[in-house]
């Protein structure tokens, strides 16, 4: 650039001179034109590296690395043996579950009051293109604590990786381990709430399975209390073995009386006695025959229709009471299973030293883009100029 310039007032002191050509001064002019307009190149660049070597406020980073584990869950959680870390869709959607709670405006509320945030990123201690300011709105904050906190997901393990900056080192490690206080509360939270419900549900049906039970138990003591019998089937069994026995017994009689009457005498004593107790039996059978007719006003088949429907309405009811009581137990046992704990596989530590801004990284990009832009202009002025000359 110094030879430029030398070359420049050379040329025109040429022209002055009455020496040189045209062509010469018109190509040193160009070559002046250029030199300032790259000079604004060179003065932005300036200016902010200035920023980062003097006034920028250094950034520290606590990094923390945690996993969501079922309490049934017994495989490694390594991220070397990722077909058997259990790295599975449920696992996967606790990850994404507690990743959204980290960067949520709760867990933004939770970390304000625990620790003031707020006035932390908004200290007048740090330069002005670095804090927040102190009167932004919620939606600003959240947006500006999002991109000052992240949770990333690794997919192949579901490690979740947290890093929390702040201006100190001290607060960054704050921030890392109320953050991790706070999403283990909510991860521990969630699957517990979901357990109770589970759980109270299942309550709720062997109540009602309870209830049921009582109810046909009670139906069922009634109509035997006011029926008189303990059970019909019984009852009938017995009234029927009864006349099949007064059956057996009339017909052996009256082939007796036969034989009797072939011998005796109508009035005989022995005849008479035999016929006497045949009438007896007859008149008792059809007595216990009658009982099969009637029942009070319903007959015994009837009874024990109704007591067969109420026996069944009870057994029914038992075996669902036994079903919901076994349901219960189950479901105790996977709510326990389904329990959600953190494991950290790396615990928040207070950094060393500042890794942001990375002010060399940024330095070098400003550069390349500065230049890019400036050759672009360059060129659609020059695109442009020669159109004119055209």
């Amino acid at each position: 650039m110094k030879q430029t310039l030398v070359k420049f007032r050379q040329t025109v002191a040429d022209r002055m001179r009455g020496g040189g050509s045209d062509d010469t001064y018109t190509v040193a002019v160009s070559t002046r034109a250029r030199y300032m307009r790259y000079h604004w190149v060179l003065v932005i660049f300036g200016i902010f590296l200035l920023y980062n070597a003097f006034w920028v406020s250094d950034r520290y980073v606590t990094e923390a690395q945690v996993y969501v584990k079922s309490t049934g869950e017994t495989a490694s959680i390594l991220p070397v043996l990722p077909l058997v870390s259990g790295a599975t869709g449920g696992a996967a959607h606790d990850a994404m579950l507690l990743t959204s709670y980290i960067l949520s405006s709760d867990m933004l509320l939770a970390l304000d009051e625990r620790l003031d945030l707020r006035a932390h990123y908004a200290s007048d201690e740090w330069d002005f293109f670095s804090r927040m300011s102190s009167d932004v709105s919620d939606e600003d904050f959240l947006k500006y604590y999002q991109k000052h906190l992240s949770a990333n997901i690794q997919p192949e393990s579901n490690i979740i990786q947290i890093r929390a900056q702040g201006f100190t080192p001290e607060f960054s490690q704050a921030i890392a381990d109320n953050v991790l206080e706070q999403a283990e509360a909510f991860i521990n939270g969630v699957s517990q709430k979901i357990a109770l419900q589970e759980i109270a549900f299942v309550e709720q049906e062997l109540n009602r399975a309870r209830q049921s039970v009582n109810d046909s138990r009670g139906a069922l003591l009634a109509f035997q209390s006011e029926n008189e019998l303990l059970d019909p089937a019984i009852t009938g069994a017995a009234i029927q073995a009864v006349v099949n026995n007064m059956e057996g017994e009339l017909v052996r009689l009256e082939a007796e009386e036969k034989v009797l009457t072939s011998y005796l005498q109508p009035n005989a004593a022995e005849l008479v006695s035999v016929r006497d107790r045949i009438s007896g039996i007859k008149e008792q059978l059809e007595q216990e025959r009658d009982k099969f007719a009637s029942q009070g006003e319903q007959s015994i088949n009837q009874v024990n229709a109704q007591f067969e429907e109420l026996r069944l309405a009870f057994e029914f009811a038992t075996d669902i009471y036994k079903v919901t009581l076994q349901t219960l137990e189950q479901a105790r046992v996977e709510s326990y299973r389904k329990l959600k704990h953190l494991v950290v596989v790396q615990a928040p530590r207070v950094p060393d030293s500042p890794i942001l801004p990375r002010k060399i990284y940024n330095l070098i990009t400003l550069f390349v883009i500065l230049n890019l832009i400036y050759g672009i202009v360059a060129m659609i002025v020059a695109t442009i100029r020669e159109h004119r000359d055209v």
